[in-house]
């Protein structure tokens, strides 16, 4: 009976072509099997049986927070778009050390990891709010135990017991410092803007890239890659800027002994997008960003 539940649950996670037909039943189904296979070799004490339950609820949980993130970026919620891709990213480092991600990639789980991978490196976020601590207390997942140097309980972080990964969870701390940082622990620290009259957080980032990709892709399961190159952005775009300022190819000269002396533009940064799937909507070859307003 086991087997075939498993058999059952393999087929719905690898099934991602017809993504669009799960529903809050079928979801619900998995996940309540997969807590009824883990709660049963728990109590006959099958590690191998929890554990493997363990890594398709981990599976499963990759594939729906992937396609929330796909579907709060087709509605234009930037910011919980890449929240949860976030939570894509850390649960797959999770996965990865208990069940390597295979060539066949029967689940999309190779595809999803390269995919939030990309889609990070569009979006406009560059620098985020990093708080240190002084980690004071420490518990085991586990067994509830106080960890430290001198104290292991017998649990190694990041491995699998009863179906469950064994995480130190920080009781007591002191907040030793917030930085402002490029490359943070956690990515969803991002510094946005506050209105000076209502004191609102205020989304000022220019997200034309991100969305000019999803505006494009018809599945979240259709390929696509980024190329990072240079190409020169027409000068009419700097027209507000001073021949005597610095060039907006940022080389620290100005304008005028620089990209100025090149009468095809400004050398600034570019991305050309391919896209594995012909998209369904007629997109502009070449989409410049609104220099002035985000002077």
């Amino acid at each position: 009976m086991e087997s075939d539940d498993f058999l059952q649950i393999e087929q719905y996670l690898a099934d991602t072509a017809n993504y669009d037909k799960r529903n809050n039943d079928s979801e619900l189904w998995v996940t309540d099997t997969l807590k009824s296979i883990k709660a049963k070799a728990v109590m006959s004490n099958n590690q191998d049986i929890a554990k493997k339950a363990w890594c398709y609820e981990t599976i499963h949980e990759i594939q729906k927070k992937y396609l929330m993130a796909f579907g709060a970026m087709k509605e234009g919620r930037f910011y919980d778009g890449w929240c949860l891709l976030e939570r894509v990213e850390i649960a797959i480092n999770s996965l990865e050390k208990h069940f390597p991600l295979s060539t066949d990639d029967v689940f999309k789980i190779s595809f999803v990891d390269r995919q939030v991978n990309q889609f990070q490196n569009l979006f406009p976020y560059r620098m985020f709010i990093s708080p240190a601590f002084i980690q004071l207390e420490k518990e085991c997942s586990i067994c509830g135990s106080k960890v430290s140097i001198r104290n292991f309980c017998g649990h190694k972080k990041g491995e699998i017991y009863n179906g469950e990964m064994c995480v130190h969870v920080i009781t007591k701390a002191d907040l030793l410092e917030i930085s402002v940082v490029p490359n943070p622990v956690q990515k969803y620290s991002v510094l946005f803007l506050s209105d000076p009259e209502t004191k609102k957080e205020v989304d000022h980032y220019d997200y034309s890239l991100v969305n000019y990709v999803i505006t494009a892709l018809q599945s979240p399961f259709d390929g696509w890659e980024a190329q990072k190159t240079k190409i020169r952005h027409p000068h009419t775009l700097f027209a507000h800027i001073n021949k005597d300022d610095n060039c907006p190819c940022e080389s620290g000269k100005q304008y005028k002994n620089c990209c100025l002396k090149n009468k095809e533009g400004v050398l600034r940064p570019h991305m050309n997008v391919i896209f594995h799937s012909k998209p369904n909507i007629d997109l502009p070859k070449i989409v410049y960003p609104n220099y002035k307003s985000s002077n």
